[in-house]
């Protein structure tokens, strides 16, 4: 029987990796700064002292918190559907602190690099 909170979780992790990858996607290419991701809150795009430095320094964190994240939330919802991966998916679960802790420290610092 499959737990409806046990899904619920994988499509939320499976969004949020998604989205990562779109924010990454507009930062690359568009270089349009997701506020919502990359700064503070009450923070502004705007104010950034060197806009192009934060969109090319921004990207790898970004990129490996969408990657790692993408990857929990469909590994999370092949073993809730399918199972016997339990190994993998702890594997996952282990890799994705870590990824969310570094990824934290490091816009953490590119902001206070480039915004006032």
């Amino acid at each position: 029987m499959v737990n409806e909170i046990d899904v619920l979780l994988g499509l939320f992790a499976l969004g949020c990796g998604l989205y990562c990858f779109y924010a990454f996607y507009m930062l690359k290419f568009k270089h349009e700064i997701n506020e919502t991701i990359l700064l503070p809150k009450g923070g502004n795009a705007k104010e950034c002292k060197d806009y192009k430095g934060y969109c090319r320094e921004a990207q790898t964190p970004l990129l490996l918190l969408s990657v790692v994240v993408t990857l929990y939330g469909g590994i999370d919802l092949y073993n809730t559907f399918v199972g016997g991966i339990d190994p993998l998916f702890l594997m996952m679960m282990l890799v994705l602190l870590p990824t969310l802790i570094i990824y934290a420290v490091m816009i953490k610092k590119l902001n206070e690099k480039y915004f006032p």
